[in-house]
């Protein structure tokens, strides 16, 4: 029950999932006493109180909170408890649009990772000229890769992308410096020849402008340099945004252009906004985990719910476990 409009944003996402998915069921975790004065007030009431339980959680984690407090100071947060109930068998997924570090933190050492796994990572949506999105991971939770991690973020990006998006042979590519075999670095073009060892669809390397192209399906590099593109992603949306707005609005002819292409405006904006998507997930853990954005609205929290619902339903973690293991050492 975190975020920045929490309960209200996760109550109101939580009807709307709940409306959306016939057969879905919630936990609520968070603060019994103020989950419940909110509930009638966002449509909560009726044949849906069936549908959902509240998960009573004494603390939150505040965004200027150490996230190591989940496992000292604040066993009792929400986030830490919602962990549990995944690694209890009580809930499938779960889906936090509070503190990002520490929902990290809880998926990776509460839920725990897959065998196999030595660093989990967030895999990012990004929209494209091709139609679906090409997935990128990992983009921040891991900011030093060694060839084995991206390796390994290759191939739970292109398990995402069949199971989720479904993307039949999804193609992978390796975020580096040219698309000839022989640019990257050291560690890039080690991971290149892990992962020609795998049955990937791996069609080599990558370049910055690949992720928009559609010409990827897939495409893998380490957190620093994905953090470092998805916030420059986010600057230049914003830009683009608020210069087509301004540029619009100067004059009658401007004016009348921008209410004629309105309609592809609004369908193009809409693929770029990150509420379309809900949230994050986190790969390579034992369950399933959706981390979204702090701001989070309603809508966004319902698409982060489906997003987790239909990971869980693709049986994501397990078909990411049996892959691995095609990059384990032969003996």
């Amino acid at each position: 029950m975190g975020g920045d409009h929490a309960p209200q944003a996760t109550l109101g996402g939580a009807r709307l999932a709940l409306e959306a998915w016939p057969e879905l069921e919630l936990l609520l975790v968070g603060d019994e006493a103020r989950l419940r004065e909110a509930l009638s007030a966002h449509g909560l009431t009726g044949a849906l109180e069936k549908r959902f339980k509240i998960v009573h959680a004494a603390s939150v984690v505040d965004f200027h909170d150490d996230p190591m407090a989940i496992l000292k100071e604040k066993k009792d947060s929400s986030i830490r408890l919602a962990a549990q109930a995944v690694r209890e068998g009580e809930a499938d997924g779960m889906v936090s649009m509070g503190h990002t570090g520490a929902a990290m933190i809880a998926s990776t050492l509460v839920i725990g990772k897959l065998k196999g796994v030595e660093r989990p990572g967030l895999a990012c949506p990004m929209p494209n000229l091709g139609g679906k999105p090409t997935v990128f991971i990992e983009v921040g939770a891991n900011i030093d890769s060694r060839a084995e991690h991206i390796a390994g973020f290759a191939v739970m990006g292109a398990v995402y992308a069949e199971q989720v998006l479904g993307v039949a042979s999804p193609r992978v590519g390796l975020m580096s410096v040219g698309e000839e075999d022989s640019k990257g670095t050291g560690v890039t073009l080690d991971a290149a020849a892990l992962l020609r060892q795998t049955d990937l669809n791996f069609q080599g390397n990558a370049e910055g402008r690949d992720i928009w192209n559609g010409r990827f399906d897939v495409i893998a590099c380490d957190g620093f340099v994905g953090n470092v593109v998805l916030k420059s992603a986010e600057g230049m949306a914003k830009m683009v945004g608020l210069g087509l707005k301004d540029a619009l609005g100067k004059g009658l002819r401007a004016k009348l252009g921008g209410w004629l292409a309105r309609p592809a405006l609004r369908g193009l904006f809409k693929q770029m906004d990150y509420r379309e998507y809900g949230g994050l997930p986190l790969l390579g853990i034992k369950g399933v985990s959706v981390i979204g954005h702090g701001s989070s609205d309603a809508r966004a929290v319902m698409n982060g719910v489906g997003a987790a619902l239909r990971a869980v339903e693709g049986r994501l973690h397990e078909r990411i476990e049996g892959r691995l293991a095609q990059l384990a050492p032969k003996p």
